[in-house]
């Protein structure tokens, strides 16, 4: 059975699992869903269209599943999904998906997510991701599994942050960020280096490791006149490449190909 304190507020046609507690001043609206084991620490305000998966913590002053910034739009009829096992810390704040944005914000499973940190409209954010205080996603951001944002971290709309990408505070995100690759600045911020680190504590081989810092190296450091989509070219039509740097410079030319490198587009 759920646990709700007496001061809270729970729409009729909600549905609560069990073990889920409800803590003092919450309010659940009209066609929520929160799963089995899930708390909700205080004064937490999750709106209509919001469907929580299991065994998240959620702390003081969340705003969850509230419409979108978006003035083109009003209080439409769009869903914010979260998944298993996520921490939302104090003064979070999600908002549902847009019309045409597709109708979803999406938040998948085991993500952190620090004090007054934003989520806008459509965004679709994978596993085991970090962002950090006061980091403000745009509407339609992607961010793909076990990337971290430090805190500050700005992003524009549309833009995708690959796999295990990592961020330094305060840097301005305005084009697509590779995986595998640590990024920094805010005019904007461009890559400085592998993020070897979190690669070898995920469990990537040395081997691995070494073939994106030699891809890294090749695209950003010892290229000449050659522009970037020339080298990335000339390294994919190799032999015997690396998965993972496959993976990185097929990202590459996705958003080479794309209006303002950003190939997430409606």
């Amino acid at each position: 059975m759920p646990k709700v304190a007496s001061s809270a507020s729970i729409a009729g046609s909600a549905v609560l699992g069990n073990d889920v507690v409800i803590g003092p001043g919450c309010i659940i609206e009209d066609n929520v869903e929160i799963g089995n084991g899930t708390q909700l620490k205080a004064n937490i305000l999750v709106c209509k269209g919001t469907k929580i998966g299991k065994n998240n913590r959620i702390f003081h002053g969340c705003v969850l599943g509230e419409e979108p910034q978006d003035i083109s739009t009003v209080d439409p009829e769009t869903e914010l999904i979260i998944g298993d096992d996520n921490i939302i810390r104090e003064y979070a704040t999600i908002h549902r998906g847009s019309v045409k944005g597709g109708g979803k914000t999406v938040v998948g499973n085991k993500n952190y997510l620090m004090v007054n940190s934003h989520l806008g409209h459509d965004c679709i954010i994978g596993n085991n991701i970090v962002i950090t205080n006061s980091c403000m996603l745009s509407g339609h951001v992607m961010v793909e599994d076990n990337a971290w944002l430090a805190g500050g971290v700005a992003v524009h709309q549309f833009t995708t942050i690959g796999r295990f990408a990592y961020i330094a505070g305060y840097s301005a995100v305005t084009q697509d960020i590779p995986p595998f690759l640590r990024f920094s600045g805010n005019g904007p911020c461009v890559a400085k280096a592998v993020n070897s680190i979190g690669l070898t504590r995920n469990g990537f081989s040395p081997e691995s490791v070494i073939e994106i810092k030699n891809a890294f190296k090749e695209i950003f450091i010892r290229r000449k006149s050659e522009s970037i989509e020339v080298v990335v070219k000339e390294i994919l039509a190799r032999n015997e490449i690396d998965e993972n740097v496959q993976y990185m410079l097929g990202f590459m030319q996705k958003s080479f190909a794309s209006p303002k490198r950003r190939f997430r587009q409606i």
